[in-house]
């Protein structure tokens, strides 16, 4: 974790049972539960007791004011996109040269869930309807995620029957009547072969996202494991292995999970009501 500098010298990071203080209240910093690069995500408790996931994003390699604008961007997204599979924005603020996101807090991530083994049929496809729901309402308001990884899908009432919320805004883009972009930074784990290639992303880059998630929820493993980040898995994309392994499945859910991991964008679904519409074919239950 690099530590950012300010004026003054290095920004001290939060601690457990620290508190920070905003125009709408104050929250007491609890364990830490994410991290990255550029940000980290800590349980905190904030005004009237109420649980929240605060997510701190520090300049760390970047400069201050494009951290301030990345901020501001995902904080005015996610004012503006609210939908029950989108996570809920409570408060944004500024304190000591760090910027905080006070999200409602679920219970878990589909990454910790899929570390224990692959998911039931029927817990695969409802995880995966309501993230079709998520992506529709973003595309038809042309909005293209462009990180869809188990890390961003989280859980809640997984128990019973899961809530499914998508978050992290941060690379997200506003195609503004255009039909593709050349995004900044790009996640190596969930490349998709237009970006690989040609170096642009659509809305059925989305979908070849959501593909790969598909594979790993069926299976218990990613259909890139083993492979090695940079040229490897650069070729590994361009070669169309992992829709070669989704059809090697040999499963009721093998030509879903296969057309989303089709090389040419053209040729994948258009859209996530055409996914759903053969999804639903599959359930025998």
């Amino acid at each position: 974790m690099t530590q950012p500098t300010g004026p003054n010298g290095l920004i001290p990071f939060p601690t457990q049972g620290s508190t920070l203080t905003s125009a709408r209240g104050t929250y007491v910093v609890g364990q830490l539960i994410g991290d990255g690069q550029y940000g980290s995500v800590y349980e905190c408790v904030g005004p009237f007791d109420q649980p929240y996931a605060l997510k701190m994003l520090r300049p760390a390699n970047k400069p201050y004011q494009v951290v301030k604008e990345e901020w501001a961007t995902e904080m005015k997204r996610l004012e503006s996109y609210r939908h029950p599979n989108i996570v809920y924005i409570h408060d944004a603020f500024e304190l000591n040269f760090l910027f905080y996101l006070a999200l409602e807090k679920c219970d878990t991530s589909l990454r910790g869930l899929l570390e224990l083994g692959p998911l039931s049929p029927p817990l695969m496809v409802e995880i995966t309807r309501q993230l079709l729901l998520a992506l529709q309402y973003l595309h038809d308001a042309g909005l293209v995620h462009s990180d869809l990884h188990s890390g961003n899908v989280l859980l809640s009432q997984v128990d019973r029957w899961p809530i499914v919320k998508l978050t992290d805004f941060g690379v997200a883009h506003q195609l503004e009547g255009q039909h593709w972009f050349r995004p900044r930074v790009a996640n190596p784990k969930i490349l998709t072969p237009e970006l690989v290639m040609a170096g642009y992303t659509t809305r059925q880059s989305d979908l070849y996202q959501l593909g790969l998630l598909m594979f790993h929820m069926h299976t218990g493993r990613s259909a890139t494991e083993g492979v090695d980040q940079g040229a490897d898995v650069t070729g590994f994309i361009q070669a169309g292995t992992p829709r070669a392994l989704a059809e090697a499945l040999g499963t009721p859910f093998s030509p879903v999970i296969s057309k989303l991991l089709r090389r040419r964008e053209g040729y994948r679904y258009q859209s996530a009501r055409e996914v759903w519409e053969d999804l639903r074919k599959c359930i025998w239950w």
